[in-house]
């Protein structure tokens, strides 16, 4: 089951799996809830998005990340705790960079 988790210093933790079949309602869930996708705010607060409790990621997972970072480009947003499957995969696709 995926799940986030909102916790202290804007952090947003997902768990679970980021796969094809969930990335769609979990990107829609996201948007719902951070206040940080593309607000166009002024000084918005830097948010963390903590992917340690990630279980299992394919190339959709990847894309969701990709999706957030477009989504966040007006916010200091790091991704923190990437599995080593996440990161292969981004190294292979070189859009590594975009999640930095």
């Amino acid at each position: 089951m995926n799940q986030i988790t909102v916790e202290a210093n804007n952090t947003w933790r997902l768990s679970g799996e980021l796969t094809f079949t969930t990335v769609g309602g979990l990107l829609s869930e996201l948007t719902q809830k951070m206040p940080l996708l593309d607000n166009g705010g002024a000084n918005p607060e830097p948010q963390v998005i903590d992917l340690s409790d990630v279980t299992r990621t394919d190339s959709a997972g990847l894309a969701l990340l990709i999706e957030l970072r477009r989504q966040t480009k007006n916010t200091p947003t790091t991704f923190r705790h990437m599995p080593a499957q996440m990161l292969s995969l981004a190294t292979v696709s070189d859009v590594q960079d975009l999640l930095n």
